[in-house]
């Protein structure tokens, strides 16, 4: 009892500390929502009181305990509010925190972005992109892992992160001149990222404006637009984000400077000029024209805005403004003093945070004569000073304008080569030269260390030398074994027959040829195979050596050892081979057994295969037979579908003849002769009553035929559909359309192949009304019951009277649809008849009298004119099979993890030598002429003769624009020395103008000292601007990421140097030992260097179509490792061209090549294979010289060995392998390797290419026959079905106007009218006929266009195959008869030209015509040769028909049509007849086949049709056979 307590009371304790341990580091829901509150508010108040958001992020900071997200998130915070103070050394402190108190990856993206914000800032371009390429990756993965983001919160940080992200990069490329860039990065930023953060998208839409990040159009509409990106900045952000409303109006003062933009801009956006004013009350009334002071007082307020804020950075920049507003109005000495305040903020930053506040006297003044080394690059080229290059760039460049004006020129051109200075100091290839320093470095070190790991190499081989001898016995052991196992592989490969049935099959094979050879080489006791059973997952051991029983095992004290047998790039094994010895295998066996492995699963697999693809065939010949008599039915049915048509197209001379009696009656005066009158009213009803007997026997056909065309309903994924109709993208593409094919899940239940039809038609209907630029979407929505499948456009749209129309009419005039559009022209040009609408909509009546699961089934349309349409229908929905389950949860598995995320793409690579792109050689007269006046403007600026300076500046660029025009010739794309805007040497640079660009950059720098001396601001602007934006580009690193991916090579490289110098000391200390089993471990590699090559052929055969191209590409290399070669070929023999057939590597037509200079002892590689083959001996040979490098002649000696395989007791060669080796020394051991090699090659060959090709070919010729036969049934099926419905149409909308018009005609005929009355009488004939023949037109012509597809399936045919079918069709149909008929056939032995399934159908039914009439007596059917044709004659002895019965035979008639007990329609065989013999005529190739009846000479009747004949043939015509019924 004391146990059992004790025991409780251990549980208990295990208990409590287990639930201690899993509650610790949790945090509580009261701290997750006091930090997330406090990170909010200070997230919040970050661009409207900075104070505040620190102090709100160092409570979360406080507050925080266990919840490291949101301590992360508050020193995100912190780091921000430190960059916007500009303490950069915090704010990088405050990120890189971030990383080492969580994981998420949330939170580290944003430490990433606010490092890139730093690194930009302060121009650390290696660090910005260390940065960035992190921040990439953890996008990639929150992509890729978007489910885990539910949280609100979370999911405005993650907005957050993207739009910063995005925003961030397209600010670098900015400042780095690469526009296009910044513009794709800006561009990425989505309106889901900035929804409901007013900070972000003020954010965004002040760098658009501001740095101009949107598509250029012209230079005033920039101006107009980058106006109105800050106004609406400004807008939203006033008296509430200070930070922003100050940007802008900075942004907007900066514009207004140029007096030109502020002109344009007040004419086009005056009421925003006004709104400005008013709203800081800078003057009472209202801004004018020439208001020059609003730049002024934007700037003033927004210094003020700044100053609040205390944001130091921009307070710098606001003072920049204003003096450049006082430089430009030369009020020189106000612009000195404000941009000494400038400076003063930049100095205020260095004492702060570099200095501890004290003051010192590296401080940057305005002008500094003892300042002979920069204060300011002394800084930046400082570690730990983080300042701002651009910031003290923009000051240094106003004050050169300002000394300039106040006429200083010292001062002037000492802050202008500071400024200059900066921009050479701060370009990314400095900061490449400093690292490859740095690279160099390392170099050395490496090569250092490569001489020691050298050293040790030499060392060990002269050891491995002086050691050699002792293996010669050991050598001479590993020859034998190796023969044996060579005698081995051979039988193993070649003990698979053809035609094996089963895996015991297969396993005793295999067994009976290794057993007593695997016994005597490894000492076995016993051994047995087993195969892997997928199902069971265990191995399976069909009985093999009767002897191995568990007692047995144990008496004898055996062990077992077990190897797994793999075929190439499979995980599971296909086997298990296991040996049961007496001692334990060594490493020597098991090497020796891996060899032998492969052999026996390759052999168990090839085995495996040769089952499975017998099985395979089966299952497509029994499939291709249902597709057969699926496809013999619908053809029949077609052939039916034909004949009614036939009728069809013979109504129409029957109406046309009534229109032109109906003519004649009112054109010619014939009412007024009252013989006449009455004679054409007998012929007009005469006429009518023929139609109405058409129209009767139609009637009655398609009664007794409704419902005989059955749906092949399935369930199928609609995305196969889908698939098959995104390939058709062409044919949209080339009329500039967008067509769209939503991926979908969608199970339906239906027909395939008529969803497939109303699809493609309804896709084709909307891409003809689709105007160019339109888009056309296909998509599919799933509801409980059904799915909708829609084809949406943006095309003209569809009244909804038309609408209306199309839905509620099942006949209507598609000429009148659409026809209130403007673009009627257009509109007619694409006019169809309206037959796909109406073929749609039969199929969905067609689905809805099937059964109440397809009342779900609807066809609609939406649309709006001018807008567009869409077209849709509804299937029931279907159930998804677990394989397409699994198959879907695949192929979402694999679309998830390929999805990445998207990046702004960057330049291509433009070297250094690029901006002078052409050499010395061939250097341009024109650019040299330029290069000239560049030097000569320099050395005018020098003595100040600066207006001369500028003619020769203008003469340089005059000659840089005909150097241009002479390549490019585009007049509006040259240089000028002054305008406004983007100076067009920037489009020479991004369009890859060859030109060179230092001559460029050297006359707009000395053109800007020139301007800016004889204060011209605006040109000085504009050449100062242009040389700032040209000089980047030239010196931008194209080669950043590459150069940092060598650096991590080179990294890499020292680490594995000194690994491998480690590992050197290690094989030195134990060398004597290795070297001691030299030879074991050379023999034991060239097992497995054998086995890797057996690998490499296995695998040729398993991947490749190829497999003698395959064995010699793959094995190249490791037969070259093991024998050192210089050429591998190989010749398969090919049984049906019976030739070899060769493959080579490498791959060099030389080998062959024939020179009747050198010929004599040489021979061709070709010639001597095939020699080595014709003998099946090996053979060597000497093959024509080859002019190597030195253009000297070599010979080639090449060695060929057959490739042998034992067939039966015979012996078979296959083919021949042959190569060519560097040196003519043989050991033993190499020439048993090379013939394992060949032997094993030899039986791959005759496995793979001879016996197993010869089932793969079997296995594609079924398999091409069935796909043929789907498509087949597919194309009848829908053909059938389609034409089905336009015959019921045409039965239900016609068949009431002849009716109609013979009522009129008999009035007419029997009772009296007055002239008046009777002229309308037949006016009324003639518009029923009118409209009768309109309308009938219109539906036959449906149905006519579904025989454009032609079925004919033209073939040979056996005589002998139709006459006997028709025997035994006779057999089948006599039996139900009462009365005793006698079938007499007589064949002949030829063959016809035709489709053997409707000649088939077309016996079938002269046979049922015949047993219509229960008489008895004989009926004889005759085959026999009429010239080119075979002539058939079916001879009914039974009954007697006159010539005129004979001769309408062939037409409809009425009388003849019953019904059967059966539900079908009698007397409509010989129809059928008919037009299986104009099928014949049009398709068999050779006009002139007929049928006809006529009177038998012996008595009764005969009908004949003749069909062309396959040849001429003289064989004797078949004996007759008699059946008796």
């Amino acid at each position: 009892m004391n146990k059992l307590r004790n025991i409780l009371y251990f549980l208990t304790v295990i208990l409590a500390l287990s639930v201690f341990y899993s509650c610790t580091g949790t945090p509580s829901a009261q701290e997750v929502r006091l930090l997330d509150s406090l990170n909010q508010r200070s997230y919040d108040l970050r661009y409207k009181q900075l104070d505040s958001s620190y102090k709100e992020a160092l409570l979360a900071i406080n507050y925080a305990d266990e919840y490291d997200q949101g301590k992360a998130e508050a020193y995100n915070n912190l780091g921000f509010c430190a960059f916007m103070r500009m303490n950069f050394d915090a704010a990088e402190k405050y990120y890189k925190k971030v990383y080492k108190i969580t994981q998420n990856e949330l939170e580290l993206v944003i430490a990433d972005i606010g490092l890139m914000k730093i690194y930009q800032r302060t121009s650390m371009n290696k660090e910005y992109y260390d940065c960035r390429n992190s921040a990439v990756r953890r996008m990639k993965r929150i992509d890729e892992d978007q489910s885990v983001f539910v949280d609100v919160h979370d999911k405005r940080r993650l907005n957050y992160a993207r739009s910063e992200f995005f925003i961030v990069s397209s600010i670098y490329y900015f400042y780095l001149q690469q526009q296009s860039e910044a513009i794709q990065s800006i561009n990425q930023v989505q309106d889901s990222d900035l929804a409901s953060d007013t900070a972000q998208i003020l954010y965004y839409d002040y760098i658009k404006g501001s740095a101009e990040l949107f598509e250029k159009k012209d230079a005033e509409q920039n101006n107009i637009t980058e106006f109105d990106e800050l106004f609406k900045c400004w807008n939203m952000s006033r008296n509430q984000y200070i930070y922003f409303e100050a940007n802008s109006l900075q942004g907007i003062s900066s514009l207004f400077e140029n007096k030109n933009i502020f002109n344009q801009i007040y004419h086009e956006r005056l009421k925003a000029i006004q709104t400005l004013n008013s709203y800081y009350h800078f003057t009472k009334s209202e801004v004018t024209e020439n208001d020059s002071i609003l730049p002024l007082n934007l700037a003033r307020v927004a210094l003020e805005k700044f100053k609040k804020y205390k944001d130091i950075y921009q307070i710098a920049g606001a003072y920049v403004t204003i003096g450049r507003y006082y430089n430009m109005h030369g009020r020189y000495s106000v612009a000195l003093d404000t941009l000494r305040k400038a400076l003063d903020c930049v100095n205020k930053h260095h004492k702060l945070y570099y200095k501890n506040g004290k003051s010192t006297v590296d401080q940057l003044k305005p002008f500094s004569e003892q300042d002979t080394i920069y204060t300011e690059l002394s800084w930046i080229s400082k570690n730990n000073v983080k300042t701002v290059p651009e910031w003290i760039a923009r000051i240094r460049e106003q004050l050169s304008v300002t000394y300039s004006g106040l006429g200083m020129k010292v001062p002037s051109n000492y802050n202008r080569n500071i400024y200059l200075d900066i921009l050479d100091y701060t370009r990314q290839d400095k900061e490449l030269e400093s690292r490859s320093q740095e690279l160099e470095k390392e170099d050395r070190q490496l090569n250092i260390l490569s001489l020691f790991v050298f050293s040790g190499f030499v060392l060990l081989i002269f050891l491995f030398w002086v050691l050699n001898s002792r293996s010669k016995t050991r050598n001479r052991k590993h020859s034998e074994r190796l023969r044996t196992t060579l005698e081995v592989c051979q039988r193993i490969t070649a003990s698979i027959p053809i035609d094996i049935g089963s895996t015991d099959e297969i396993v005793s094979a295999v067994g009976t040829a290794i057993q007593a050879d695997l016994k005597k080489l490894f000492h076995a006791y016993s051994l047995r195979i087993g195969i892997f059973d997928p199902e069971s997952e265990k191995f399976i051991y069909p009985s093999i050596d009767e002897d191995i029983i568990e007692d047995e095992l144990v008496e004898n004290d055996l062990i077992k050892s077990s190897f797994n047998l793999f075929l190439p790039k499979e995980e599971t094994p296909i086997g298990v081979i296991e040996l049961y010895t007496r001692h334990k295998i060594t490493k020597d066996e098991k090497a020796l057994m891996n060899v032998i492995t492969p052999y026996i699963a390759w052999t168990l697999g090839n085995g495996l295969t040769f089952i499975s693809l017998g099985d395979e065939r089966i299952k497509l010949e029994k499939q291709r037979y249902v597709y057969e008599q699926h496809i013999a039915d619908n053809k029949r049915q077609n052939l039916i579908k034909k004949s009614c048509m036939a009728i069809v197209y013979g109504i129409t001379p029957f109406m046309d003849r009534i229109i032109n009696e109906v003519h004649k009656l009112t054109a010619k005066g014939y009412l007024q002769d009252e013989a006449i009158k009455l004679e054409k009213y007998q012929y007009i009803d005469e006429l009518v009553s023929k139609i109405n007997e058409y129209n009767d026997i139609l009637a009655l056909w398609i009664k007794m035929k409704q419902g005989s065309l059955n749906l092949n309903i399935e369930n199928f994924e609609l995305n196969e559909l889908f698939d098959v109709l995104a390939k058709g993208r062409k044919t949209f593409e080339m009329k500039h359309q967008a067509f769209k094919v939503e991926p979908t899940k969608a199970i339906v239940k239906a027909d395939k192949a008529l969803t497939m039809f109303m699809i493609n038609t309804l896709t084709e209907n909307a891409r003809k009304y689709t105007p160019e630029g339109g888009t056309i979407q296909v998509s599919a929505k799933t509801e409980d019951d059904y799915v909708e499948i829609s084809v949406s456009d943006t095309g003209r749209g569809i009244s909804q009277e038309d609408v209306a129309r199309i839905l509620g009419e099942k006949v209507y005039d598609s000429s009148q649809i659409g026809m209130e559009s403007t673009d009627k022209e257009e509109l007619l040009k694409n006019k169809g008849y309206g037959f796909g609408l109406m073929n749609c909509k039969g199929i969905i009546e067609k689905y809805r009298k099937t059964n109440d699961l397809f009342k779900v089934c609807m066809f609609s349309i939406e649309s709006t004119p001018g807008k567009g349409s869409k077209f849709y229908f509804r299937l029931p929905t279907g159930i998804r099979k677990t394989l397409s389950i699994l198959l879907c949860l695949f192929i979402t598995t694999g679309l998830f993890s390929c999805s990445k995320l998207e990046r702004p793409v960057t330049k291509e690579y433009h070297p250094a030598d690029s901006t002078s792109v052409t050499s010395d050689k061939t250097y341009d007269k024109l650019l040299n002429e330029a290069s000239l006046f560049a030097d000569t403007v320099y050395y005018c600026n020098v003595i100040e003769n600066y207006p001369l300076a500028l003619q020769y500046a203008d003469s340089a660029i005059n000659r840089l624009n005909k150097h241009y025009l002479k390549n490019y010739r585009n007049k509006r794309n040259v240089m000028t020395l002054t305008g406004n805007g983007i100076s067009n040497e920037i489009n020479w640079w991004n369009g890859l103008v060859d030109t060179d660009y230092y001559v460029i950059l050297d006359i707009r720098n000395e053109a800007a000292v020139a301007f800016l001396a004889l204060k011209q601001w605006d040109n000085y602007q504009y050449n100062n601007t242009a040389y700032s934006r040209l000089y980047k580009l030239v010196s931008e690193d194209y080669s950043l990421e590459e150069y940092c991916r060598n650096l991590e090579h080179s990294t890499n490289n020292k680490v594995v140097a000194v690994i491998l110098f480690i590992l050197i000391l290690i094989v030195f200390f134990i060398g004597y030992y290795l070297l001691y089993i030299r030879k074991r471990l050379i023999n034991r590699w060239n097992l497995e260097q054998v086995l890797e090559i057996n690998k490499q052929v296995l695998n040729s055969t398993l991947t490749s179509n190829d497999i003698p191209r395959s064995i010699v590409d793959n094995c190249f290399d490791g037969i070259n490792e093991l024998l050192t070669i210089d050429m591998l070929s190989i010749g398969v023999y090919n049984e049906d061209s019976h030739r070899l057939e060769f493959a080579y590597y490498p791959h060099q037509m030389e080998w062959n090549d024939t020179s009747v200079e050198i010929q004599g002892e040489h021979e061709t590689l070709t010639e001597v294979m095939q020699r080595c083959f014709d003998s099946q001996q090996y053979a060597a040979g000497k093959l024509q010289s080859i002019p190597f490098y030195d253009n000297n002649l070599y010979d080639i000696s090449v060695q060929a060995l057959p490739l042998m395989v034992e067939v039966g007791e015979t012996s078979r060669c296959v083919g021949v392998l042959a190569f060519s080796r560097q040196h003519d020394e043989e050991r033993e051991s190499n020439r048993l390797l090379i013939e394992l090699i060949t032997n094993y090659v030899a039986i791959v060959v005759f496995n793979s290419v001879v016996k197993l090709a010869t089932k793969y070919r079997d296995i594609e010729s079924a398999e091409e026959d069935t796909y043929r036969a789907s498509w087949e049934d597919s194309l009848l099926h829908v053909q059938n079905m389609v034409l089905d419905n336009c015959l019921s149409t045409i039965k239900h909308e016609t068949i009431y106007y002849p009716s109609k018009i013979k009522n009129i005609i008999d009035k007419l005929a029997k009772k009296s009218f007055t002239p008046e009355e009777e002229k309308e009488n037949i006016q009324t004939i003639s518009e029923l006929i009118d409209y009768y023949k309109g309308i009938f037109n219109i539906l036959s012509s449906c149905a006519a266009k579904q025989l454009e597809e032609v079925t004919f399936r033209r073939g040979n045919v056996e005589v002998d195959e139709l006459v006997t079918h028709a025997q035994k069709y006779f057999r089948k149909m006599s039996k139900r008869l009462q009365s005793s008929v006698t079938f007499h056939a007589e064949s002949c032995s030829e063959k016809v030209i035709g489709d053997v399934i409707q000649l088939k159908f077309l016996l079938e039914n002269l046979i049922e015509e015949c047993l219509t009439v229960p008489e008895e007596g004989e009926v004889i059917l005759e085959a026999k040769a009429d010239g080119e044709y075979v002539r058939f004659l079916f001879t009914d002895r039974r009954r007697e028909k006159t010539v005129e019965e004979l001769n309408q035979l062939f037409y409809p008639d009425l009388a003849r049509m019953t019904a059967s007990e059966d539900g079908t329609l009698k007397g409509t065989e010989y129809l059928i007849c008919k037009q299986i013999i104009r099928d014949h005529d049009e398709f068999a190739g050779l006009r002139g086949c007929r049928i006809n009846a006529e009177p038998s000479p012996e008595g009764g009747f005969t009908v004949y049709f003749t069909i062309p004949k396959r040849k001429v043939s003289l064989g004797k015509t078949k004996g007759i056979n008699k059946e008796k019924q």
